[in-house]
């Protein structure tokens, strides 16, 4: 069976965020998790509102900031 190769210049996610914004608790990081959240509810009512027959709100992520 062939051994498949790891690339160690990979981050996971989690390590990902973790450098970007702190880790889970830090001020930088809630305040990421909680826009986060907001966009996931976002997307979640405007994917309601078309399988509702509504009209689908248009989101343009150019328009949104993030802050690190």
């Amino acid at each position: 069976m062939k051994k498949k190769s790891t690339n160690k210049n990979l981050t996971s996610f989690s390590d990902h965020l973790d450098k970007e914004y702190g880790r889970h608790g830090t001020k930088k990081r809630e305040k990421f998790e909680e826009g986060f959240e907001a966009f996931k509810l976002g997307v979640m009512a405007n994917k309601e509102n078309e399988n509702n027959g509504n009209v689908s709100l248009q989101m343009n992520v150019k328009d949104m900031k993030m802050e690190k």
